[in-house]
């Protein structure tokens, strides 16, 4: 039996999205060793189509909503009832616009930022790694202006020890970092340059390490980074080093661990 084999039941569909399956597939990997740790029950499947919300922000309305329909439709046949993302874009299309798209819709989407927190606040023996790091969070657009979830995934970082300092425009308030709308697409230069405002922004107050929960984020804003020797973690990364899970260092630099706790836990119940 694998790893993972004894999700296998489970009706919760783990919907990884277009950028962390196809480019960032190490993410989609971490995510998986992530909920099997907290006893996330989930199920993958092998058909893999985009939830449509590139096509729909272009303003093909048409295309989106035959993405919508056919993915629906896979949903079904895989006896699919709640979903779970962790990409802050995909978030937003199913819990917002399928809805309206599709009147027959019954899917529940669940807040995956929320069930994550509930675990640790429930069972915090998990966290195995204790950050003693001072970091500032970049909200996501679509996570933060278009779902207002704002606190929960502070709550999480300082659960697992972060102290965090607000940038200026946080919250409701916060600043695109240029990696929205297929921005990077049309106008690169000015995706970076938006990008570059972000970071400028941080190194101001003084905080050079900036933890954000968005892969398209973490792409841009990283590429960027370097130019103020600064440092981007996306929150997949952060999480599976506070809850124990081997990942390849370079991933993880080390100054982001301070404090490793007790490992002498017992498995955790199911």
């Amino acid at each position: 039996m694998g790893l993972f084999s004894r999700f296998k039941t489970s009706n919760t569909l783990y919907f990884p999205g277009c950028v962390t399956y196809f480019k960032f597939n190490e993410n989609f990997e971490l995510y998986k060793k992530i909920f099997s740790k907290l006893r996330i029950g989930f199920k993958i499947i092998d058909k893999k189509i985009c939830c449509g919300l590139p096509a729909f922000e272009a303003g093909y309305e048409v295309e989106a909503r035959k993405l919508a329909r056919r993915n629906f439709e896979i949903f079904k046949e895989q006896g699919i009832n709640e979903i779970i993302t962790a990409c802050p874009a995909c978030y937003k299309m199913f819990s917002q616009d399928y809805p309206e798209m599709l009147p027959d819709w019954d899917i529940e989407v669940k807040n995956l930022w929320e069930i994550i927190l509930e675990k640790l606040e429930n069972k915090p023996r998990l966290i195995k790694n204790q950050a003693m790091k001072l970091v500032t969070y970049h909200d996501s657009c679509y996570l933060g202006r278009y779902c207002g979830i704002y606190n929960t995934p502070r709550r999480i970082l300082e659960l697992i020890g972060y102290e965090i300092k607000e940038i200026p425009d946080s919250k409701e308030n916060s600043m695109c970092c240029g990696s929205c709308g297929g921005l990077t697409r049309i106008n690169p230069k000015l995706a970076d340059e938006i990008a570059k405002q972000r970071l400028l922004q941080s190194k101001r107050i003084g905080i050079n390490n900036i933890i954000v929960s968005s892969l398209k984020n973490h792409q841009l804003l990283n590429k960027n980074a370097e130019e103020f020797d600064m440092k981007v973690l996306e929150f997949s990364e952060v999480l599976a080093k506070a809850l124990g899970i081997k990942i390849k260092e370079k991933e993880i630099p080390e100054e982001f661990i301070e404090e490793e706790l007790e490992e002498d836990y017992d498995e955790v119940e199911v």
